[in-house]
């Protein structure tokens, strides 16, 4: 009779743990490559840099996403509507295009001074 009840007790415990949760679709690194371009107005310096880049993925809950790397955020609780997330960061405006398996970033800030431009695409 113990042993009956130990095995419907133990049953009861196994069945009332939570089960492992799906990962969201769009949490993780991407890496790949960003072409920036510089305008130096003031001194007529036009230049492009290209250097390798990543950007780390996650999620806070109700689709809201912070996108970032070690150089700071691109966005910080962006809402992720029609696969993309608009940046609004620092001067810097642009959106992150979410693909299945890639992310495709595009900046701009603009002064009077200098215009920045980012384009990047990244992969896992």
């Amino acid at each position: 009779m113990r042993i009956v009840i130990l095995l419907l007790v133990s049953v009861f415990f196994i069945r009332c743990q939570t089960g492992s949760e799906i990962p969201d679709q769009y949490t993780g690194r991407f890496y790949g490559v960003d072409s920036i371009y510089r305008n130096q107005k003031a001194l007529e310096i036009k230049d492009t840099l290209v250097n390798p880049i990543y950007l780390d993925v996650e999620p806070q809950g109700k689709g809201l996403y912070d996108v970032f790397n070690n150089n700071g955020f691109w966005a910080i609780s962006g809402l992720l509507t029609q696969e993309r997330i608009a940046i609004d960061i620092s001067s810097f405006k642009g959106v992150i295009r979410f693909y299945e398996d890639s992310i495709y970033l595009e900046a701009d800030s603009n002064s009077e001074l200098i215009s920045v431009s980012h384009k990047a695409t990244l992969s896992r």
